[in-house]
């Protein structure tokens, strides 16, 4: 069954624009824009609507796309059980991840894995960072899906990088927040002198068995400061809740941050990057 189709529509629903969806497929604008229409004509109605080169999804390309998720569902399935019938072995692959984090970022892609892939046997680790990377050593997981800092991972490698500032966040109400400068964004700017006079607050912290404690716990020795911590937790549900509560201080990546009035964030003074993404040892060699 060619599916090809199938994934022209869910790439130009998901990207709501056919030059982006273009990109993502590795096909022409043209192509996708004669597909849609052709798709459009068979079915004597409209998918999307246009506006300001961005398309809607209407109600029956909602079901057009509900209907086709599912078709490919049936697929992989149906391949999986052909392919166990046959006596084809399936391929293993072992990852570790971080509960929160992780699991996010696998969501994410395990759908288009599994597509490229149904045959393939996925095994989850969940775990801290630093027993992740002890297992990864030990070369008892494949890979994992993690942060990752340079410095603490000398003898890895990673792939499909996404880097995100570690940003300040304090709550509105603080005295910084109407004394600081502020980018186009509306995150302010602090000096060393008025990061380190933060002592009058208390700060969530993530525990230094994970790659974001560590790496904050290296800033902090950097300014000579000691925040005040009322809670040191390696769960990021608990510390991005809290930090959402207006309360207390704390760290969170920009690319994980959520606007509300009643907190303020903050660059750090000499700004500070994190990545994430796939990682494997320095020695091995990933296949596709």
């Amino acid at each position: 069954m060619n599916t090809n189709h199938f994934d022209y529509f869910i790439a130009i629903a998901e990207t709501k624009s056919l030059s982006a969806a273009s990109r993502r497929l590795g096909v022409s604008q043209p192509v996708l824009s004669r597909y849609l229409t052709t798709l459009e004509n068979d079915l004597n109605t409209s998918l999307f609507l246009r506006d300001n080169r961005c398309l809607h999804i209407t109600q029956a390309g909602q079901i057009y796309l509900n209907g086709i998720q599912r078709m490919k569902e049936l697929q992989i399935q149906f391949l999986r059980s052909l392919n166990i019938l046959q006596g084809t072995r399936p391929q293993d692959l072992s990852i570790g991840l971080s509960p929160y984090r992780g699991g996010y970022e696998l969501a994410g892609f395990y759908p288009y894995l599994l597509n490229r892939y149904p045959d393939l046997n996925l095994n989850v680790t969940e775990s801290n960072a630093i027993q992740l990377m002890e297992k990864l050593r030990r070369k008892e997981l494949s890979a994992i899906i993690n942060l990752y800092d340079p410095g603490l991972m000398p003898d890895v490698k990673i792939a499909t990088l996404i880097k995100s500032e570690i940003l300040l966040v304090l709550p509105n109400y603080h005295s910084l927040c109407s004394k600081c400068k502020t980018d186009k964004n509306g995150i302010g700017f602090l000096t060393a002198e008025q990061f380190c006079s933060l002592n009058d607050i208390l700060f969530i912290s993530a525990g230094t068995d994970s790659v974001i404690g560590q790496v904050i716990e290296d800033i902090c020795l950097r300014y000579n400061f000691s925040p005040q911590s009322l809670l040191h937790t390696s769960n990021a549900i608990a510390i991005s809740s809290l930090l959402a509560s207006g309360s207390y201080a704390g760290f969170r990546l920009q690319n994980t941050i959520i606007q509300q009035s009643h907190i303020r964030y903050f660059h750090l003074p000499h700004p500070t990057y994190l990545y994430s993404g796939m990682m494997f040892l320095d020695d091995h060699q990933p296949t596709e």
